[in-house]
C-alpha cells in the first residue's frame, strides 16, 4: 500500500480506495495469479473488470506486481506480487504445466550485476528461463 500511494503521489495521480480494495484482494490470493482470479476476488467487493485491469496495469508500472507470460498454450498473464523491489529474481517456468521454480545462479548473477551498461545505471532484474520440467518431460516419454 506504501509503494501505491508513493507511486500515486508522485505521478500526480488522485488517490483511489478501489484501487487499495484492488490491492488488498490481490494480496489475499495465492501467488501467481491471473486477472480473471483477481477479477472474482473483486466481486464481493462490486468492482468492474475495467477497474481490475486497470489497476493491475498500474500495478505493474509502479513495481508492485511483476507480470509474466504463461507461455503454456494459452495467452493469458500471470501476476505475483513484487515483495521487494530491489530485490533480483531469477524463475524457471514450464510453459506446459505453469510450474515455477525459483533458482540462484551466481555466474549468471556476477555476468549482470558486472556488466557495464552505456548511459544506464541498473538497479535490479528479473530473469525468467522458460521451458520444459521434469515432470512433463517424463509424461511425454510415457507417451510415445
Amino acid at each position: 500500500m506504501e509503494r501505491l500511494g508513493a507511486y500515486i503521489k508522485e505521478h500526480d495521480m488522485r488517490a483511489s480506495v478501489v484501487r487499495e480494495m484492488v490491492l488488498a484482494q490481490a494480496c489475499l490470493l495465492k501467488q501467481p495469479f491471473t486477472a480473471a482470479q483477481l477479477e472474482e476476488a473483486c466481486k464481493t467487493e462490486h468492482i468492474s473488470t475495467g477497474t481490475v485491469y486497470n489497476a493491475l496495469n498500474l500495478f505493474v508500472e509502479a513495481e508492485i506486481v511483476k507480470v509474466y507470460d504463461r507461455g503454456y498454450g494459452q495467452t493469458v498473464k500471470e501476476y505475483e506480487l513484487n515483495t521487494t523491489a530491489s530485490k533480483s529474481h531469477m524463475q524457471l517456468i514450464c510453459r506446459k504445466c505453469g510450474r515455477r521454480a525459483t533458482f540462484y545462479d551466481k555466474a549468471i548473477m556476477r555476468l549482470i550485476t558486472e556488466h557495464k551498461y552505456p548511459n544506464f545505471n541498473m538497479q535490479n532484474y528479473t530473469l525468467v528461463v522458460y521451458g520444459e520440467c521434469k515432470i512433463c518431460r517424463r509424461l511425454a516419454v510415457k507417451r510415445k
